[in-house]
């Protein structure tokens, strides 16, 4: 077939490997001037290492990677509500990894880098006869027998092919960082506070990622220069947060953004089939946006292989609907639990319900990874 993908980032990368061995007529794109990375460092729970070893990368990222072996939830104040064991089942089904997400990119672009297109994406499509027309906005326009729209939460193809949808926006200014660890053998560690958390993730010997977020209706904090809104709202949390913000500049990396979610979640329009965060970007609240698009990429490229196109579409369609949809869902309802910080009732059911049920992330992560059995 002639396949385009639109979009090489994580998914886009990743189905480009599954497809070309099989022959297909691929043209892979990508609107940025250059193949770099938009973030600062990855976690992989054990459904995204699960889909790596499909694509036989599993063992290249591990040696790249920092293997976890609990997640804890904390107060502000370092307390601990809640902590789970990532070697219990059905949890030890994979390691539990995380590293620079560059390092990831580096991986799944290796061999391919000279194949993508740079400064290209689709103007306009139109479909008929089973065939998807592109323009570019080069001027030039081709035909494809499939196009895979790969490319992320504010895909522009997904706008061409549904129409009148937005984003959800969750009003929370979040920022990502990497920096020194703050105490040795420190293990991925939540702090939740009123209207903010703060996460640190070790990703070496030496350096953890860290990941902030703070209710933000008013856009007040995203005004500011990111190290100081981090030093504003996280200098009082508990000393590992206190020393990871401490002594941040504005020379350094960090990533700002916004929680937004995608408002619908279907997959397949005609030959048009969205992969990746362009199907469920939401927030990271269990970070699903590697294992959710790799896991994507591997069914799509299965059906593909074994069954004419517009039947390969619809089992790929019928085997991501409700694992998707619960996952975009799941993931605003932990957004929404860190919010009813903001009063006292509010902070004493979501502190409440952590005790009772443990991680938040990790509830998660437990139904996803039962229904891979």
């Amino acid at each position: 077939m002639r396949i385009l993908i639109v979009g090489a980032g994580i998914a886009g990368c990743a189905l480009y490997r599954r497809l070309k061995p099989l022959g297909h007529e691929i043209d892979i794109i990508e609107k940025s001037s250059e193949l770099a990375s938009e973030g600062a460092a990855i976690c992989l729970p054990a459904n995204a290492m699960l889909a790596l070893e499909q694509l036989d990368l599993a063992e290249q990222v591990k040696q790249l990677a920092f293997q976890v072996d609990q997640i804890e939830y904390a107060l502000s104040s370092g307390k601990t509500l809640a902590s789970a064991s990532l070697h219990e089942a059905p949890l030890n089904k994979a390691p539990f990894v995380a590293l620079k997400r560059d390092a990831l990119m580096s991986i799944l672009r290796d061999g391919m880098a000279a194949d993508v297109q740079l400064n290209t994406w689709p103007a306009a499509l139109s479909q008929e006869n089973n065939q998807v027309s592109v323009t570019f906005n080069t001027g030039v326009c081709k035909t494809y027998d499939l196009v895979v729209a790969a490319d992320g939460i504010n895909s522009a193809t997904r706008s061409m092919v549904q129409p009148n949808t937005s984003l959800l926006t969750h009003q929370v200014t979040n920022w990502r960082f990497i920096t020194k660890k703050p105490k040795a053998n420190i293990q991925p560690t939540y702090y939740v506070g009123n209207d903010s958390a703060f996460m640190i993730y070790p990703i070496s010997d030496r350096e953890v990622y860290c990941y902030g977020q703070i209710i933000d209706e008013q856009g007040q904090y995203a005004a500011l220069p990111s190290d100081k809104a981090l030093q504003d709202i996280f200098s009082e949390y508990d000393v590992p947060v206190a020393q990871c913000v401490k002594d941040l500049t504005e020379q350094q990396h960090i990533v700002l953004g916004q929680l937004k979610s995608v408002d619908q979640t279907e997959s397949v329009f005609d030959r048009v089939v969205l992969v990746g965060d362009a199907l469920h970007g939401c927030p990271p609240s269990l970070q699903q946006g590697a294992g959710m698009s790799l896991e994507d990429i591997n069914c799509l490229a299965d059906n593909l292989s074994n069954k004419p196109v517009d039947e390969a579409l619809e089992a790929y369609k019928t085997a991501r609907a409700e694992r998707i949809s619960w996952t975009v869902s799941e993931s605003n309802k932990i957004i929404k639990l860190a919010g009813l910080g903001r009063s006292p009732i509010g902070r004493f059911i979501r502190n409440s319900i952590i005790r009772l049920k443990g991680p938040a992330n990790v509830v998660g992560w437990r139904k996803l990874l039962n229904e891979l059995d």
